[in-house]
């Protein structure tokens, strides 16, 4: 109702359909980069846990 309104108040504006349409591409993409940002460090945390494990259960070793 409230976007059927909107478009008769702006009418067929080249400029303000530009301004909806970076602000749907923001709104798509901001939950998008932000949970993959979580994601990528929850994995590089994982990673990392798993990797110290194997070097633990090989021991020490010197380098030769």
């Amino acid at each position: 109702m409230i976007l059927a309104a909107l478009l008769l108040v702006h009418g067929d504006d080249p400029g303000m359909e530009l301004l909806y349409f970076w602000a749907a591409v923001l709104l798509a993409l901001t939950p998008l980069l932000i949970f993959g940002t979580i994601g990528a460090l929850v994995l590089k945390k994982i990673w990392k846990e798993q990797r110290g494990t194997r070097n633990a259960e090989r021991g020490t070793e010197r380098p030769s």
